[in-house]
């Protein structure tokens, strides 16, 4: 009998869900497919532009840096794991596990942060060259 009033409250729900999901789904392919319209290049046979769809003002010059300075951290990170282990003398598995994840962790987020500096020093020195 409980369960009965539990399955009829999640059947109203799920109901009520899918019916404001489709409504949005319906706005989301109509405002995808405006989009599409809008970048048709009338010059060319109609051929559209996909990058701009997909990825607007996305700059994929930086992501072989991204990478590089990541894996970079994450080796870091992991030299220096087994540097405190050996020289704290590390036997507990849990302790072990939790100081791999965090100076993998630490180490790769660092590089990603080097990454991110290094980007916009090239920015910055890239609009310095425009503007003189």
């Amino acid at each position: 009998m409980e369960f009965t009033a539990i399955f009829i409250v999640g059947f109203v729900v799920l109901g009520i869900y899918k019916t404001i999901e489709l409504f949005v789904r319906k706005k989301e392919r109509l405002s995808i497919i405006e989009k599409i319209t809008s970048l048709t290049n009338p010059e060319s046979t109609g051929s559209i532009r996909l990058p701009n769809i997909l990825f607007e003002n996305q700059d994929f010059g930086s992501w072989p840096l991204r990478i590089s300075l990541l894996l970079v951290g994450i080796g870091l990170g992991s030299m220096c794991a087994v540097f405190i282990r050996m020289y704290y003398n590390v036997e507990d598995w849990d302790l072990r596990g939790m100081i791999n994840a965090a100076s993998i962790c630490f180490f790769g987020g660092l590089g990603l942060f080097v990454a991110f500096m290094i980007e916009l020093k090239q920015k910055n020195n890239q609009s310095n060259r425009d503007n003189h």
